[in-house]
């Protein structure tokens, strides 16, 4: 599913830049509403972090510890995050964004904040946003927790219900300003989160029960109705797309039903036969979905550098060639995944293996002693 999440992104961006139509005339809506793919992503933040400590509980076992749990989000988030933020200033790519000064810019990237801010909410790297509310809901999760474990239900209606009431409230105070740009802050999200949280709790709790019941073999059929509904949300978002804000004022009310509609994909995949799975978790899905990170970070801007620099070649608007259409969409999503398959295999994963800091100092001790005997 990440790697969904990860091509409708890339389709969507790579799309804006070409103009390049759908292979065919009914799928159009897929590209020009891609950007659900970070729905996605934060539904799927919401149910991985919430199932280690829901198994735990479930099973009596011990939970992981939450510096454990803050270690290995810093280092598979911030690392290539400040990576990013490097190269963009490097090749100038930050500067041609907007005229927000450098050191503003960077010191709320580095904070986490920079979504609050109409200076610096798009600056560096347009895509950034989305790792502010991904980070603030790290930060939040652990209070989330003490209310989940004990009323996971009432928790996440409280928290769907605060995203309602903060999307709608945004709409009348600043439909004219920010609405726009604070609707994509983190409470206008909570409600997806909220969904990944309770798919978790569905998964953990009944897995065992309905992986002995004759009921499995329906479980198909719950991922294909997620499927469906969520296409039909897509389409119905597509036809308001000459709307003001349409992306925004759409989303008020309906926002939630996207996740409704991940937690029945996710859950009727994870509950069918291995058979049925595989359809899903293919070699190329679990590749993008490896790689998503490091892509998502660069995807958009290495497309628009490939623009800028006339790769391939173009003359004038380049919009009216529909070779160059074809080609430079094909350039663009062959250089952007060799990108990220290039870092997330020599810089993240290396990381990722890094163990826990006292584990480290543990190591270091080890070897000194070593040493000196």
């Amino acid at each position: 599913m990440r790697g969904i999440a990860v091509l409708l992104v890339l389709w969507y961006h790579v799309w804006e830049i070409s103009w390049l139509p759908a292979p065919l005339r009914t799928l159009q809506f897929l590209p020009e509403t891609g950007f659900v793919g970070v729905h996605l992503f934060f539904f799927l933040s919401g149910f991985v972090i919430t199932y280690p400590f829901l198994r735990a509980q479930l099973r009596g076992t011990p939970a992981p510890t939450w510096g454990h749990f803050a270690w290995r989000r810093f280092i598979k988030i911030v690392p290539a995050y400040v990576l990013s933020i490097a190269v963009a200033y490097a090749i100038g790519y930050a500067q041609v964004q907007d005229t927000t000064p450098a050191p503003l810019a960077v010191f709320t990237h580095l904070l986490f904040i920079h979504t609050w801010f109409p200076a610096t909410y798009g600056s560096i790297n347009g895509v950034l946003w989305t790792l502010a509310d991904e980070v603030e809901f790290y930060l939040l999760f652990p209070l989330l927790w003490l209310g989940f474990r004990r009323s996971p239900w009432l928790t996440a209606a409280a928290m769907i219900l605060v995203a309602m009431l903060w999307r709608e409230e945004t709409a009348v105070c600043c439909y004219h300003g920010l609405f726009s740009m604070y609707v994509e802050n983190l409470p206008g999200y909570l409600d997806v989160f909220a969904c990944g949280m309770l798919a978790a709790l569905l998964y953990a709790r009944y897995t065992d029960r309905i992986d002995a019941s004759p009921y499995r073999r329906l479980a198909p059929l719950l991922a294909l109705a997620g499927a469906t509904a969520f296409v039909m949300l897509l389409q119905s978002l597509y036809a308001h797309r000459y709307d003001d804000q349409w992306t925004a004022v759409w989303q008020i009310w309906r926002r939630e039903w996207f996740g409704v509609a991940f937690a029945a994909i996710a859950l009727g995949a994870l509950w069918s036969a291995r058979a049925w799975q595989s359809l899903l978790a293919n070699r190329v899905l679990v590749f993008c979905g490896a790689i998503s990170y490091n892509l998502y970070l660069y995807h958009q801007l290495l497309a628009r550098e490939l623009l800028w620099h006339h790769i391939p070649p173009y003359r004038g608007d380049p919009h009216f060639d529909p070779h160059w259409e074809v080609t430079y969409t094909l350039v663009a999503f062959a250089v952007t995944i060799a990108q990220a398959a290039l870092l997330t295999y020599l810089f993240e994963r290396p990381l990722l293996r890094l163990p826990d800091p006292p584990k480290c100092w543990a190591l270091l001790r080890s070897w000194g002693n070593a040493v000196r005997r």
